[in-house]
């Protein structure tokens, strides 16, 4: 990987107990291959010298037979964090092989914009290319489609985990779909101070919360931006249920969402609506066995 701008974890990688986890990842048999993780966004940046060798085939739904390059940013941010969460990125002693490869499915166009029928088609290309763990970080307040729900029920059935933003809408009872069904693991944003972010959603379909506020990642052209949302929280989750799974491969989606609740860490300043289970440790999630 060469250089890289990461010479120590940053704050919400140490605050979730990533590095410990990388520790632990390091002395526990771990199955062959990476886990595979389908990213459901608006692409990646494809030549980003922080991601090329995580990159698995993607595929671009907007535009067929085009690859799923990143007009709009938010897929490449998204892709840096499970980059640096996963050991493979940053520190003096990345973990390599990495515990994950991403599969970017892009969706979304260069304003962030997209279509039901393109989530649905993205879920089921992720299937059907065998992922283990689907990041969505994206959501809706509109009413979603009987179609979404089956799609997303459909992985549930196939063994897939699936990992959602809780939403951006900052008030109660407003978690967005698809991080309302309750096959998605809804994850809601803290900021460095271990307060929900303002701008996060609340509401009983959370099920966790990690950092999302000011968070410094990847932009296309081998760039570097911050950015803020619930969007930048899920990928920590993901990475960690890829670390689990790379330990602890054939764990149901069902068994997975559980040890990562059961080893959450409890935020008292926070009420449970607004942070689930509470706030992610990739570190308990490898110590205790599910």
């Amino acid at each position: 990987m060469g250089r890289t701008i990461w010479r120590t974890p940053p704050w919400h990688i140490r605050r979730t107990g990533f590095p410990e986890a990388w520790r632990l990842l390091r002395l526990r048999r771990r199955r062959r291959g990476p886990v595979e993780i389908g990213l459901l966004d608006s692409g990646v940046d494809l030549t980003h010298p922080y991601l090329r060798d995580l990159l698995g085939p993607g595929i671009n739904l907007l535009s067929p037979g085009d690859l799923p390059h990143d007009d709009h940013g938010h897929g490449t941010h998204v892709a840096g964090i499970l980059a640096v969460a996963s050991g493979a990125v940053g520190g003096q002693r990345p973990v390599w092989p990495p515990p994950l490869r991403i599969r970017p499915v892009k969706i979304f166009d260069r304003q962030g914009y997209g279509r039901i029928r393109d989530i649905i088609a993205g879920l089921q290309w992720c299937r059907a290319q065998g992922c283990e763990i689907v990041n969505l970080s994206f959501g809706t307040d509109r009413r979603a489609s009987e179609e979404l729900a089956e799609a997303i029920r459909a992985l549930e059935k196939a063994g897939i985990l699936l990992v959602g933003a809780a939403g951006n809408d900052g008030r109660g009872g407003a978690v967005d779909t698809p991080g309302k069904y309750p096959e998605v693991l809804a994850v809601a944003a803290i900021n460095r101070r271990d307060r929900l972010a303002r701008f996060s959603s609340r509401g009983p379909e959370v099920d966790l919360v990690a950092p999302g506020a000011g968070l410094f990642s990847l932009a296309p052209g081998g760039r570097f931006c911050r950015m803020s949302g619930t969007s930048m929280a899920a990928p920590h989750v993901t990475a960690a249920a890829a670390m689990l799974l790379s330990v602890r491969p054939g764990l149901t989606p069902p068994a997975v969402r559980a040890h990562l609740k059961h080893t959450a860490e409890w935020l008292p300043q926070i009420h449970a609506s607004a942070q689930g289970a509470g706030l992610l440790r990739a570190d308990r999630l490898l110590r205790e066995e599910p």
